[in-house]
């Protein structure tokens, strides 16, 4: 009886991971490919706000707490960058692209703060050019309703057990603005 049982709850969980592997591995793929045509318009962003980091530089706030977090957030990203779209790790580029983003937001909060920065011409001028280094909306919205859709396959007890058994780790969503 308890062979039996052993046999029957390992035929279930073959079954599981039988049925369920390929829909995790075809989300997951999907959340990849809908990644890659982000690449290039985050980078023109970055290298728009690695500009905006070295006129803060410039302008004497190079050590605040935000430009020092900016320039490991931005080495990091370029690193990420140089291995090419063959060699990408979806979840750490996002990661640090929502870093980014949210550096951005506090560096023009800290702009906004001082007069001194607020006024000076360099970091007006980069500030400007990020702005205006924008990643397009549709392409953010279908990347995230993959990333939403692939965490769908994710969820659920069973989808859950044979996800983190086979290694299928949550991607998170892209914040862009």
């Amino acid at each position: 009886m308890v062979i039996g049982a052993v046999a029957l709850a390992l035929a279930g969980a073959v079954a599981a991971v039988v049925t369920i592997q390929p829909k995790l591995s075809d989300a997951r793929d999907r959340v990849d490919l809908r990644w890659t045509p982000l690449r290039e318009p985050l980078d023109a962003r970055f290298d728009a706000l690695s500009v905006m980091a070295t006129a803060l530089h410039d302008a004497g706030a190079g050590d605040r707490a935000v430009t020092a977090a900016l320039d490991d957030a931005l080495a990091r990203w370029s690193k990420l960058a140089l291995r090419g779209p063959e060699h990408t790790d979806v979840t750490l580029e996002v990661k640090t692209a929502n870093e980014l983003e949210a550096l951005a937001r506090r560096v023009n909060a800290n702009i906004a703060a001082s007069d001194r920065l607020s006024l000076n011409e360099g970091i007006k001028a980069a500030r400007s050019a990020f702005d205006l280094a924008v990643v397009p909306v549709p392409t953010i919205a279908a990347y995230n309703r993959a990333v939403r859709a692939y965490e769908d396959q994710r969820s659920g007890t069973i989808n859950r057990l044979v996800a983190g058994a086979m290694g299928f780790e949550a991607r998170p969503l892209l914040v862009v603005g």
